[in-house]
């Protein structure tokens, strides 16, 4: 008898402490959500270089087709921190989304592309009133469509504006479902691989420098302060990490099949990753959102712009390396 009870003592004891073990293992997850860009590259660095887990955090991550899809996930509590450009969050700020930009990891001034069918240049000029483009509502995509189409004279009421899946843009263009698509990288490379001689990508100057950013949900960084402290000094090092050692940073990208080798020798060095935030973030935020209202992409009657300040957390960037902090902030 005394035998079977220590047996079953033994038994509780173990299962207790599994259950606790499970229990705070559940603790550290963080859900990371990350669309499949090199602009994600610190998060995927991170994550096989084990710099997480170095500082107790269990990374769970959500790939999202666009930042605007992973902005929305953060909103509906689906993921804990976003990747993403700042845009999203202008248009979550629109809709009073309780998130907060903690950091920019990336910014890139070619980063977006603007592809047409070669049919659209007619004696080397462009012509695209009336024309169908496919973009990315509420992202990146979207911003620099108008941006491109103002740039080259064009009234973006004047073309046919096709909303799309990020993943969708390449294949429309190469099937004839849309004349030109905005989009970034590498779904512009893919888009060009796809129609070979009958897609051209048509040059501009760098209209747009685009921040890449990551984003909490404010009720996750209020009751877990500590992995949030974690997923910035794991990010922070995965950026020292592409920056000291580039050449180990691109193989990741093509062991996931990210881009083509070609790719990284030509676009390589308009990647600038460094964990920051700057005045200039705020200023194209407040841009971007003059841009939405003027052009009806927001609700007319919101009284005024958000303040964006109210949308930037800079306590956990300022307590780990205060010096990447701008005034504005402090």
């Amino acid at each position: 008898m005394k035998q079977f009870q220590l047996s079953t003592w033994i038994y509780s004891l173990l299962l207790a402490l599994l259950l606790a073990a499970q229990s705070a293992d559940a603790a550290d997850v963080v859900r990371i959500a990350v669309p499949p860009t090199v602009m994600s590259l610190p998060v995927y660095v991170a994550t096989e270089r084990k710099f997480f887990e170095k500082h107790q955090v269990n990374p769970v991550l959500i790939e999202c087709s666009s930042g605007q899809d992973c902005i929305k996930a953060l909103g509906q509590g689906k993921a804990d921190l976003a990747s993403s450009s700042e845009l999203p969050v202008m248009f979550a700020a629109y809709d009073n989304n309780p998130i907060s930009v903690l950091a920019t990891l990336v910014t890139n001034k070619d980063d977006l592309k603007f592809l047409v069918s070669r049919n659209l240049l007619q004696n080397g000029r462009l012509s695209l009133a009336g024309k169908r483009i496919g973009y990315v509502p509420k992202s990146s995509s979207h911003y620099y469509m108008d941006t491109f189409l103002l740039f080259k004279g064009v009234d973006p009421q004047q073309v046919i504006k096709v909303p799309m899946a990020a993943s969708e843009l390449p294949q429309a263009l190469q099937q004839g479902r849309v004349d030109a698509i905005s989009i970034w990288e590498p779904m512009a490379e893919q888009a060009l691989q796809l129609g070979g001689r009958d897609i051209v990508q048509v040059d501009a100057p760098r209209l747009y420098t685009q921040t890449f950013n990551v984003s909490v949900r404010n009720q996750f960084k209020n009751k877990h302060a500590a992995q949030v402290r974690g997923v910035m000094k794991a990010l922070s090092e995965a950026v020292d990490y592409i920056r000291d050692y580039p050449s180990r940073a691109q193989a990741l990208l093509l062991r996931k099949k990210m881009v083509s080798q070609e790719h990284i020798e030509k676009n390589w060095n308009e990647y600038t990753f460094r964990m920051t935030l700057q005045q200039s973030l705020v200023s194209t935020l407040q841009g971007q959102a003059r841009w939405a209202k003027r052009e009806g992409h927001v609700q007319n009657n919101l009284p005024k712009e958000p303040e964006y300040l109210n949308y930037i957390d800079a306590s956990f960037l300022r307590e780990h390396k205060s010096d990447q902090v701008d005034f504005v902030y402090r």
